[in-house]
């Protein structure tokens, strides 16, 4: 009896470690492709240039433009980029860096090192899908709004274009004695058109003042929220 009692620990022994050894590979590659996760894609574009900006506010406002790391050849020719996220709208992001490349289409980019303020999100952006100018809330799109009436004057001709959603252009009509204007929904300005802007107003809106710019191109004029305005004629994007 005690014999085969000790045969059968005998043979327990001898097959525990071999079921622990087998178990052992299965779970190791199991952990292994679990924590697997696809690389970001690589794309390597011709650095044309190279330079440091002075520090300048951007935001977003409109769309999540695409963010990107940056691995740059030794000696500066080359430029490796990967997508690392998006950015999102409502944030200042401060640009430092500028880069130019030339696109597998063969035009040339604009790309800006952005960062925010905590230095949590930061990378390169197409400078194309950016608006200059910290980031302020929106004036919401009304249908008709009377407002105080802060200033009211005329300025030389100049040009502006829109980069991102069209603005909302307006209607404006002025109190006898220019102490309020209600401001009437018109439409939207339509894309790919320099406007030109001739006057400007001031006026009280939740406390803030707001700025408003009469712009014309062709038959479409009206006043439009002046940060939803880019300075410059308009030109095709890269």
């Amino acid at each position: 009896m005690m014999k085969k009692v000790a045969m059968i620990a005998a043979a327990a022994a001898m097959v525990l470690p071999l079921g622990v050894g087998a178990i052992a590979p299965v779970s190791s590659s199991v952990t292994a492709f679990a924590a697997a996760k696809p690389a970001a894609k690589k794309v390597s574009y011709t650095l044309l240039s190279s330079k440091a900006l002075k520090k300048a506010a951007y935001h977003v406002k409109s769309g999540k433009p695409a963010l990107y790391s940056a691995a740059f050849a030794a000696d500066n020719s080359k430029v490796t980029m990967a997508k690392k996220g998006t950015l999102k709208s409502g944030v200042t992001y401060t640009a430092s860096k500028k880069i130019v490349i030339k696109n597998a289409k063969g035009k040339k980019v604009s790309y800006g090192y952005i960062k925010t303020a905590n230095g949590k999100v930061k990378g390169w952006v197409a400078l194309s899908k950016l608006t200059a100018g910290k980031f302020m809330a929106a004036d919401g799109i009304h249908k008709s709004n009377t407002y105080t009436l802060v200033s009211s004057k005329k300025i030389k001709k100049s040009a502006y274009h829109f980069k991102n959603a069209r603005p909302a252009f307006y209607t404006g009509k002025f109190a006898a004695d220019k102490s309020k204007v209600t401001l009437k929904l018109k439409g939207k300005l339509p894309e790919s058109k320099t406007f030109y802007a001739t006057k400007q107003i001031t006026v009280k809106n939740a406390k803030k003042n707001v700025k408003y710019l009469y712009v014309t191109s062709g038959k479409t004029k009206g006043w439009v929220l002046a940060s939803k305005l880019t300075a410059g004629k308009f030109m095709a994007a890269d």
